[in-house]
């Protein structure tokens, strides 16, 4: 159960198509009443309830986001490639004391990322899907901003992120577009998202529901929620998709479950190892 001391907006939004008035939760930072758009800390952490029912019930029907200040944290790549055996996300954070982490895309059976993923110019996957149409630069060679998201909607591509930024990863589909548009999806499948890109501030985004959507769905929420997102890539979904926070007040453990096909229950009670992460830690 998730404990904290903080203060509870209450955002009610109506939704002119549906005619509806939508309740969002949203629980701006474990570390106070502070304004979110300039945390003491570098870190916000957010919990917004999403607007539309989702299809069975499972979850929480929550989304949790969380927010990093580059100026504060630094991005790390984990992978067993190098960095030792796969995982759960927990241990990844403690292992190597890290603030917090979430999935690194996708992988194959072998545990090698389906996708490009590059750290620090250290090339850890070089592979270039043709469905895959996103990604996240960071460690800006030159005069760069600190994060950015090249693909479908973006002004860069893959190519163009890897020649501004030392650090990338590929993942399956861009959800919202730098100009934060919603990206259709290409099937109606549901089932818990772990994401990650940037936000209108140029912060580092970490997003994760248990809660099982169809991926277009979730991805028109993220626009009607305005989040101010300015590219989000897909990194993982059902039981595997995980989002832990460590760092001092902010305690966070999110768990995916549900997904079509593979596993079609919310009973998912831990979380699972993963051979690849993104991390932060403090600077």
């Amino acid at each position: 159960m998730r404990r904290a001391s903080i203060r509870v907006h209450l955002l009610v939004r109506r939704l002119a198509p549906l005619g509806l008035a939508v309740g969002a939760l949203a629980l701006a930072s474990f570390a106070g009443a502070q304004d979110s758009s300039s945390p003491p800390d570098g870190l916000v952490v957010e919990r917004v309830r999403l607007p539309r029912a989702p299809r069975v019930a499972a979850g929480d029907r929550i989304l949790t986001v969380v927010r990093v200040d580059l100026a504060r944290y630094r991005l790390a790549v984990l992978s067993s490639l190098r960095d030792g055996p796969p995982r759960p996300l927990d241990r990844w954070v403690a292992d190597h004391h890290l603030a917090g982490g979430i999935n690194a895309g996708m992988f194959l059976p072998n545990r090698r990322p389906v996708g490009t993923l590059v750290d620090r110019g250290e090339v850890l996957s070089d592979r270039n899907p043709g469905r895959f149409d996103g990604i996240i630069g960071w460690d800006p060679r030159g005069r760069a901003g600190p994060i950015a998201a090249g693909g479908a909607g973006c002004p860069a591509g893959r190519a163009g992120i890897l020649g501004r930024y030392a650090s990338a990863v590929q993942g399956f589909r861009m959800m919202v577009d730098c100009q934060g548009r919603a990206r259709p999806w290409p099937t109606r499948r549901i089932y818990s998202a772990a994401a990650f890109g940037r936000d209108a501030d140029g912060r580092a985004v970490f997003l994760h529901t248990r809660t099982p959507y169809p991926m277009g769905v979730l991805n028109e929420m993220l626009v009607e929620l305005r989040l101010g997102i300015r590219g989000l890539v897909y990194m993982e979904g059902g039981p595997e998709a995980s989002l832990v926070v460590r760092d001092g007040p902010h305690q966070i453990t999110e768990m995916g479950s549900w997904e079509d096909g593979f596993w079609e229950n919310d009973g998912n009670d831990r979380l699972w190892d993963l051979p690849t992460v993104i991390g932060f830690q403090r600077r």
